[in-house]
């Protein structure tokens, strides 16, 4: 069996790396492929890996060039020669299922989602950008758009990170998938003894996370954030950051937990997909407060559910200062009604052992049902499961990028 693993692009460190990191360590023989890499920005499992990346790798300035080459991101991606694989493991957040394959060869898709600028997000993208940009973002996205739906027609299995992606799918590819939350840590967790009064939120510092939000309603409180994480939003945020919010960049995994373990709450006001954050917090058995929209509705039991009769956190209905500032105040009168052992345990649901023993059989199904003669002759392909060293995953890789 030849295996390949292609990801978009190795230049920051976040939820999506922290999947290939995994998929590294299940398939200790697979080779890497992807547009653009940088050394400091690989995860830990790909360090002396067989990493193969596009032409353009030579880019110097590609972390700030990369979003711009769009149009010409199906032809990157079918440059990637793939020829010989026999099982090709696509981590999608891109067009990254453009690539070309043997006829014969199986394709299992893990689908961050389906690239939001393309999709359900093209009008607010478009609207972002420079007037003069807007009409070669309006022809090149449509051309990107075709291609990025034949493409997905030739994937032999979708596994989506969530329902919120698994509709994703469904209404743009028309194409059925399996559900598996990505991996988290949430075995390193721990409850405190004690807790001390500051917030925490955990991050790459872009304009997406709208950590600003934060920010201002804490402000307005003059309460104690702390904001862990680098990014290019840093200049912006620390300018309007008052007296009681805290930069820490990026810290050490000991730090980190600590911070995670003894926070008052977590803050958390994006409209993400799935959210690892949030379940990492959670693993300390802390609550969290979060946008009600997205990935966060499948992470976080919202105070007054009752289904699951114990809730995790709570939720602001908007994404406005105003709505974080109401939320604060709320979880202040609340507060009390949230168990750190059952929000721990609530947590353990996403632990990465999960994924793994998931991801495996999904895989293994599919090469089963695409009847692949080197499928028959090799068996099983995790030698690795079950990992064995839970340690090659740092917690919060999302908070580490250039």
């Amino acid at each position: 069996m030849r295996i390949a693993i292609v990801h978009p692009w190795f230049l920051a460190n976040g939820g999506a790396e922290q999947t290939v990191n995994v998929l590294a360590s299940m398939y200790p023989g697979a080779d890497f492929f992807t547009l653009f890499y940088r050394e400091q920005d690989l995860p830990s499992n790909l360090f002396g890996r067989s990493i193969t990346a596009s032409s353009w790798n030579w880019l110097p300035a590609k972390y700030r060039l990369f979003r711009y080459l769009l149009p010409l991101y199906p032809l990157a991606f079918e440059s990637l020669d793939l020829r010989g694989y026999d099982l090709i493991l696509s981590s999608d957040s891109c067009v990254t299922k453009c690539i070309l394959i043997d006829q014969g060869a199986v394709h299992v898709c893990y689908c961050h989602s389906p690239m939001r600028c393309l999709w359900d997000l093209r009008r607010e993208f478009r609207e972002s950008l420079p007037g003069i940009a807007r009409p070669v973002f309006t022809l090149g996205s449509h051309y990107v758009r075709q291609c990025d739906f034949a493409a997905a027609q030739r994937v032999d299995a979708f596994v989506a990170n969530s329902k919120n992606v698994a509709e994703r799918i469904q209404s743009f590819y028309r194409r059925e998938s399996r559900l598996l939350y990505p991996p988290v840590d949430t075995h390193k967790g721990y409850i405190a003894d004690r807790t001390e009064d500051y917030y925490l939120t955990v991050g790459r510092l872009v304009q997406t996370k709208r950590i600003d939000l934060l920010i201002a309603a804490c402000n307005a409180l003059r309460r104690r954030l702390v904001i862990v994480g680098k990014g290019r939003e840093e200049k912006r945020l620390k300018a309007i950051a008052g007296p009681t919010i805290e930069f820490t960049g990026r810290v050490s995994d000991e730090q980190l937990t600590e911070l995670y373990a003894r926070c008052k709450a977590f803050l958390f006001a994006a409209d993400e997909d799935f959210g690892i954050v949030p379940v990492e917090a959670q693993s300390f058995g802390r609550p969290v407060i979060a946008y009600g929209h997205g990935g966060s509705l499948e992470t976080v039991i919202g105070a007054g559910s009752t289904a699951e009769g114990f809730a995790t956190g709570l939720f602001f209905r908007e994404q406005t200062a105003e709505s974080v500032k109401e939320a604060i105040l709320e979880f202040d009168r609340v507060q009390d009604m949230f168990n750190p052992i059952e929000i721990r345990r609530h947590a353990a649901r996403f632990d990465t052992q999960n994924f793994v023993s998931e991801i495996a059989s999904i895989v293994e199904e599919t090469m089963e049902r695409s009847g692949s003669t080197n499928w028959a002759t090799s068996g099983r392909l995790a030698d690795g499961l079950p990992i064995k060293d839970s340690s090659d995953f740092s917690l919060a890789s999302v908070q580490r990028q250039a």
